[in-house]
């Protein structure tokens, strides 16, 4: 799955974020292939986020204290996203033949705009028109967030 790339100007809330792998606002309560932050242990992000109910209390390992967010933390940069980010919609794509294989999840602005992400994405070398003559579908995975907050 793509990384959610996306500026967050609160830096708890970015460090939140970061430390589950930029997950999209549709993962952020499931299960993220990281959930963890590194930092020195005596440090002021260490004493902010040993403060926090959103990180758990931190566990010292090699010379790093690594911390772990929490449920509470996981709602809280969910709620924080939903309320003051632009999401784009998200297309699945999927393809003739792909059998059991999961769509891929691309932002963007349309169906259009979305095969011709998938296109990009796509490491084949094929020219655009036949790439497109393989795409089975294209459907709106999930909806945009604060469109009008788009840039």
């Amino acid at each position: 799955m793509r990384k959610f790339n996306t500026r967050i100007d609160d830096r708890h809330f970015q460090e939140i974020h970061h430390a589950l792998g930029c997950p999209w606002p549709d993962e952020i309560m499931g299960e993220t292939y990281r959930n963890y932050f590194c930092t020195g242990d005596d440090t002021e992000i260490a004493e902010r986020m040993r403060a926090s109910p959103h990180w758990t209390g931190g566990k010292k390992t090699y010379g790093s204290t690594y911390f772990s967010v929490t449920d509470e933390g996981r709602s809280a940069l969910l709620d924080y996203i939903l309320k003051n980010l632009h999401v784009p919609t998200r297309y699945a794509v999927t393809y003739k033949g792909q059998g059991d294989y999961p769509p891929s999840l691309l932002p963007a602005k349309s169906h259009s705009a979305a095969r011709y992400a998938a296109y990009l994405q796509s490491e084949c070398e094929w020219p655009l028109v036949e790439f497109m003559a393989e795409i089975a579908s294209v459907k709106i995975h999930s909806r945009a967030i604060n469109p009008h907050l788009s840039s």
